[in-house]
């Protein structure tokens, strides 16, 4: 058996598809399924944010500026997982996936929404901020399946993507309004 891959280019000429592809053939290693499976897992997209907590600003600044709500996932594997390249890459652009791993650099942030790093009996942990910055609401399910924290996430994502800043979109609605509008032409009557 062989793999080829078709990957969506980084940069497309048009943002809103994903038409034009990348074909990537299977060169890793021997013909079996482990070393298979590690080949599609590191060639899966990953558009999540993994922050220390000096980074984690902009992470906000970027959600901010595109008014997007942030999952902010505190993982307990050092490496990012292909449940979390999957979730990522289903809410792009509908909700930013921060990740943040259980390193000291990260310690008062885990500190900072009641995640004691000595018990890791509290890693996973997942909390989602809305656009508006209300209060963060944490996942409360029992088990972290791929299929519960998309169901989870989906009731907090934006139902439509994103493809600009916040401050570009109600621009370009100002002017489609303005198009809208009939022109006040002077109306001429007859005596």
């Amino acid at each position: 058996p062989t793999l080829r891959l078709f990957k969506p280019k980084k940069k497309q000429r048009n943002p809103e598809s994903n038409k034009e592809k990348v074909v990537v053939d299977y060169q890793h290693g021997e013909r079996i399924a482990k070393d298979m499976k590690g080949f599609v897992e590191t060639q899966m997209p990953n558009y999540s944010e993994r922050v220390s907590f000096g980074s984690l600003e902009k992470a906000m600044e970027k959600a901010n500026k595109y008014g997007l709500p942030v999952a902010l996932l505190f993982t307990s594997k050092p490496q990012t997982t292909s449940t979390v390249k999957y979730l990522s890459t289903e809410f792009r652009r509908r909700l930013l996936v921060v990740e943040i791993p259980p390193t000291t650099k990260n310690k008062p942030l885990l500190e900072q929404y009641g995640i004691h790093d000595d018990d890791n009996k509290q890693l996973p942990a997942l909390f989602v901020i809305p656009p508006d910055g209300s209060e963060p609401i944490s996942y409360q399910g029992d088990s972290f399946k791929q299929r519960k924290l998309q169901d989870f996430l989906s009731k907090h994502a934006l139902k439509e993507p994103v493809y600009q800043p916040k401050q570009q979109q109600q621009q370009q609605e100002q002017q489609t309004a303005k198009e809208e509008e009939p022109s006040a032409k002077p109306v001429h009557t007859e005596l």
